[in-house]
């Protein structure tokens, strides 16, 4: 595997984006996100619209009988990382953007309130999940030291995947995210190998207290419902890309365990 050289940030582009409202509590995490468009100018103009509506972002997801006028959210992030390595700032992060939607981690169900969101220029599973580019990778990772700078509660522990805060509704930044390579630039984390004694005795209840202990909304049910498959299949996207099924097998239980003590 190649050196990586980092650069620091030296400038971010202004892109303002009026679509923000203030924090209700402290920043303590950090959302990556693709964008999932077909390009960075269109997701900076939909992440920037006040008043977007559905004929202006035609797209897979969407049906075809959309109404051209329908209105659609207002979304947003503090930052996009596009494939040229550049950094647009549309949020300050003293305030709140719209990234999260719908989400959860640590029992907290307004991840926005509490979270800086990177959106990262990549068509997502819609446009066939290209590759992210080295120049990309090397920018969130320096905006992300950059970030933990200035916010001393932020670290490499408290770097999620929108999947992980929304397992049941959301797979970006995807499988193709490299996370090891931000583990070995310190601003991710990434399970050390384990050989733990592995119980038999009950195995989902096990997988269900390991998944919450991490911080996936996960309740002990001792049974494999919707919510605790969705985050099984969210954990191993982002630790075990090679196999999704989320089965509970032998090595997605060690990365668990070993995700669990540093939690």
């Amino acid at each position: 595997m190649r050196t990586r050289i980092v650069r620091a940030v030296t400038r971010y582009i202004e892109r303002p984006s009026p679509n923000f409202d203030a924090r209700t509590r402290s920043i303590d995490l950090v959302v990556l996100h693709y964008t999932g468009m077909q390009d960075a100018a269109t997701a900076l103009r939909r992440l920037t619209d006040p008043a977007p509506i559905a004929g202006q972002y035609p797209g897979p997801w969407q049906s075809d009988d959309a109404s051209a006028d329908a209105p659609l959210p207002k979304v947003s992030a503090h930052y996009v990382v596009d494939e040229d390595g550049a950094i647009y700032s549309l949020v300050p992060e003293e305030h709140r953007a719209w990234h999260a939607g719908a989400s959860s981690w640590e029992g907290d169900g307004d991840v926005n309130a509490r979270s800086i969101g990177i959106e990262i220029v990549n068509g997502g599973h819609d446009f066939d999940l290209p590759d992210f580019t080295d120049a990309q990778i090397d920018a969130v990772i320096a905006l992300l030291r950059d970030i933990f700078e200035r916010w001393p509660a932020l670290n490499s522990k408290r770097v999620v995947a929108h999947s992980d805060v929304a397992p049941e509704r959301k797979q970006d930044p995807g499988e193709k995210f490299p996370w090891r390579i931000l583990a070995e630039a310190g601003v991710s984390i990434w399970p050390a190998p384990l050989a733990a004694q592995l119980s038999t005795d009950d195995p989902t209840s096990e997988v269900q207290q390991h998944l919450a202990a991490i911080g996936y909304d996960v309740k002990q049910t001792g049974m494999m419902d919707v919510a605790t498959k969705s985050a099984l299949v969210a954990f191993q996207r982002r630790f075990r890309p090679s196999n999704m099924d989320g089965a509970i097998d032998d090595e997605t239980r060690q990365f668990l365990i070993a995700l669990a003590r540093l939690a």
